[in-house]
């Protein structure tokens, strides 16, 4: 069962990740439709994501969330029983001295293509930039994920650079890009 919501949208809430759902990123990040376009080539077996919960879940400057949806009234009354789990946002890295964070997301393939990721996100970075004021925001995408691009170019991201041949994707070395957006750029579109 989720945490309590740390934030809601309209569709999606984020919560804290907690002990009982390790089974649920353990299944989807070993899943072929989510570890490719993150390109994690590492299985992943209880003991390490144990792990990786005690390490990246609980790091004071990472911000790691849990994203879930629901029927109406379970969004309204945040009753985590009656919510779906459907991903992850996060910027589990922050570099403090300048204020500059990496963004990742993951949706589970049923809940992909479904607009729950641009939301969840949106949601981050309204914590990101107004409560925790980073200054810059980043993302990595391979390019033949161009779902992923989407996403980030319709919050507002720009494409800074194109790292060539950067990634071994699917058999073969495919471009890398650097997407990006500073907190000016955020704040500015939704104030």
């Amino acid at each position: 069962m989720p945490g309590p919501a740390f934030c809601r949208g309209e569709r999606v809430s984020l919560h804290t990740w907690e002990e009982e759902d390790a089974e649920f990123f353990q299944k989807n990040r070993n899943e072929q439709a989510i570890r490719r376009p993150l390109t994690d080539v590492s299985p992943r077996n209880r003991e390490q994501v144990d792990e990786q919960f005690e390490e990246r879940f609980y790091d004071d400057d990472g911000m790691v969330f849990l994203v879930c949806t629901g029927d109406d009234a379970a969004m309204r009354t945040g009753d985590t029983e009656e919510l779906t789990r459907v991903g992850e946002v996060a910027i589990p890295w922050v570099n403090q001295p300048h204020g500059v964070g990496m963004l990742m997301y993951w949706a589970t393939p049923e809940h992909q293509g479904q607009g729950y990721i641009p939301e969840a996100t949106g949601l981050l970075l309204d914590h990101a930039f107004g409560e925790r004021r980073l200054h810059k925001v980043w993302a990595m995408v391979v390019e033949p994920n161009e779902p992923s691009q989407n996403v980030l170019e319709t919050l507002g991201f720009e494409q800074e650079g194109r790292y060539r041949k950067e990634t071994f994707y699917e058999g073969e070395y495919v471009d890398s890009y650097r997407y990006a957006i500073l907190a000016e750029e955020w704040l500015e579109q939704h104030d």
